[in-house]
């Protein structure tokens, strides 16, 4: 199944937080700078939102924060419905 993109605004409006990072690298490559944008649904599952590609995906972590799975969110609605259940 193709994911979908979701887009910025809708993003915001399920209050994603940003976390900016200043990489020389990066701004390079897309001329923008690299920012982490995600929500925290639980101490170990969060939705994270890549700014490049408009798509979302939910990621569960263990306790040491490392990933263990991750899971691509296919419809803006879907991540909404994830959003409101946690």
């Amino acid at each position: 199944m193709k994911q979908e993109q979701i887009k910025y605004s809708e993003i915001m409006k399920l209050d994603f937080t940003q976390e900016w990072c200043h990489d020389t690298v990066y701004f390079d490559h897309f001329g923008f700078e690299y920012v982490i944008i995600e929500k925290q649904l639980t101490k170990r599952i969060y939705l994270s939102w890549a700014k490049e590609t408009r798509l979302c995906e939910i990621v569960r972590v263990d306790k040491k924060g490392d990933i263990k799975k991750t899971y691509a969110g296919s419809k803006s609605r879907a991540i909404k419905n994830y959003n409101q259940f946690f």
